[in-house]
């Protein structure tokens, strides 16, 4: 679909809902940023945000918090202003850290139930096969293996792949 917007409104995003985000971008990640902000202007409330670790760039997620979009977070790592309004008590409900091995387990085993995994790729085709990188010469955002993803794209209910980089069905490089 060619919008965010239009892919929330068609995975069924709901308030309450429990929603994943990988970090193979990591301090260059405008994935989650943007798709929260989206969320948010839809008027979505009450997010369980399930994310593989939380880094600077995710700074924006406190406004998220304050006006009650997220209300728990669970991931394997946070940095930078994000934790310390966290430590400071921003958040009501407690951060549920697990390892990156730890966090897969418990989406494996149904500890965390996905019901929308949001995972950015460096290309994808219309069925939704990515990959972390691109053979085209004019590719935007490199990301390297998509291992941190596998879990939330088999266990999601949902899933939607964010890329700037459609490609032609069948992707054969494809990792997911």
């Amino acid at each position: 679909v060619p919008s965010i917007r239009e892919a929330i409104v068609k995975s069924g995003l709901k308030d309450g809902m429990t929603i994943s985000f990988h970090h193979h971008f990591r301090g260059g990640d405008k994935v989650l940023n943007m798709v929260m902000d989206k969320i948010a202007e839809m008027g979505i409330k009450d997010l369980h945000v399930a994310a593989s670790s939380l880094n600077d760039v995710h700074k924006p997620l406190i406004e998220h918090i304050k006006n009650g979009v997220v209300t728990r977070i669970s991931t394997s790592g946070m940095r930078g202003e994000l934790a310390k309004a966290i430590s400071h008590g921003i958040l009501k409900e407690p951060v549920v850290f697990r390892s990156h091995g730890g966090r897969g387990s418990a989406i494996a085993n149904g500890d965390i139930h996905i019901d929308v995994a949001f995972l950015g790729a460096s290309s994808c085709d219309p069925m939704g096969n990515s990959c972390g990188f691109s053979r085209s010469e004019n590719a935007k955002s490199i990301c390297g293996s998509l291992g941190y993803a596998f879990a939330d794209a088999m266990k999601a209910d949902k899933v939607i792949v964010v890329t700037d980089h459609l490609m032609e069905y069948p992707l054969t490089d494809a990792s997911i």
